[in-house]
Parts: C-alpha cells; sequence; structure tokens
C-alpha cells in the first residue's frame, strides 16, 4: 500500500511516522525490527510518498489503533498535494485543547495534557490541531513543552519533533498531536496509567 508520511517525532535514537494511508487511514509506521533497530524510522521524510508491506499490529486496543508493523518500504516520490491530503482524510481541528482527542484529554496539576481510561479513551491517537490562540515555547522542566495559554497557567504538550523548537508558534499552525503509549510515572507505582 502507498502512505504519504505526515509526521515524524523523535523515539530514542529513531522516529516515530506517522502517515496517510491510500485509503485515507491515519497509520504510524513500525520497523519490525524496532525492538533492535535503534535507528528505525529514521528514513522516512515529511511529504514522500512510501509503498510499504506490512500488517496490523495484532492486539491493537483503542487508542492506539493506527499501528502497523513495515516489512519492507520504498520511497516513491515527494507528494505534490500533502495538505490536500491531510484537508481531505484528517481534517484539523480548529480551536483550544478541549478540541483534542474527543475532549477527553485531562491535564495534571503543572498542566502537562494526558487521557487516562477513567475518564474515557478516544478512539484515535493522532490527529491535526489548529490552535486557536499562540503556543509559547516551555523549557522549564525536563522536556521541551509548549504552552496554550488560559486563567489557570494553562495547559502543555511535549514536543518531539526533529526541527528547532520556535519560540512561539502562531495561532491556526498546523500540528500534528499523538498520544504516548501508555505509561505511569516510575516512582507512582499505583497511579492510572496515562
Amino acid at each position: 500500500m502507498q502512505v504519504l508520511i505526515v509526521a515524524k517525532t523523535r523515539r530514542g535514537g529513531g522516529a516515530c511516522v506517522g502517515g496517510i494511508d491510500e485509503g485515507g487511514h491515519s497509520v504510524r509506521l513500525i520497523a519490525a525490527d524496532a525492538e533492535t533497530n535503534l535507528r528505525a524510522g529514521l528514513e522516512y521524510e515529511i511529504g514522500e510518498v512510501w509503498e510499504v508491506q506490512s500488517r496490523p499490529e495484532a492486539r491493537a486496543q483503542p487508542p492506539h489503533v493506527e499501528n502497523i508493523f513495515v516489512h519492507h518500504a520504498r520511497r516513491l516520490r515527494r507528494s505534490t498535494k500533502f495538505l490536500e491530503t491531510i484537508n481531505r482524510f484528517m481534517p484539523p481541528r480548529g480551536g483550544g485543547p478541549e478540541v483534542l482527542f474527543d475532549g477527553l484529554t485531562q491535564a495534571t496539576a503543572a498542566g502537562a495534557l494526558y487521557v487516562c481510561e477513567r475518564a474515557g479513551l478516544p478512539a484515535f491517537s493522532t490527529l491535526f490541531w489548529r490552535p486557536d490562540r499562540p503556543l509559547q515555547l516551555d523549557t522549564d522542566g525536563k522536556r521541551i513543552r509548549y504552552r496554550y495559554p488560559g486563567p489557570d497557567g494553562g495547559c502543555t504538550l511535549t514536543f518531539v519533533g526533529f526541527q528547532e523548537p520556535l519560540e512561539v508558534i502562531p495561532a491556526h499552525t498546523l500540528l500534528r498531536v499523538s498520544l504516548a503509549h501508555p505509561w505511569r510515572p516510575k516512582d507512582r507505582p499505583r497511579e492510572e496509567l496515562r
């Protein structure tokens, strides 16, 4: 099947790669040898079209239903219809963080957004967003984040892109947002998975 690459983010020494397949579905390309290939995913670039031989993840559970394991991939070309494809198959949500993931996001005391089973899980883990306000770079913690402003300090999203972070992401910029796989803080083993 053919896949348009629409996202590439850091994942260890490799990359997490998102795409839209020829049927218009969101997919996350995972190399079949990702466990041993520390540089998996680095070969893909945003805007390229690839022919991939893959299989879906056998035990996919919402929200992470996009994963496919790639056994063979071949670059075909650069797309001339990148934004058109996104707008047609994954129309961006516009507004504040309340439009993300069916409105099911929660925020930690520090403002970090997440989803959890207690509040309900969305049916998907990737989407495009056009925030209605500018996002400010926040480097106060151990991770690079962007802060959406609000009366209580706002909320944050972690940045894991390969590009150099901007000081401010202007309102209405097209962004791809994806959920991390379930985890919990190591020092809180009884806390609900996020």
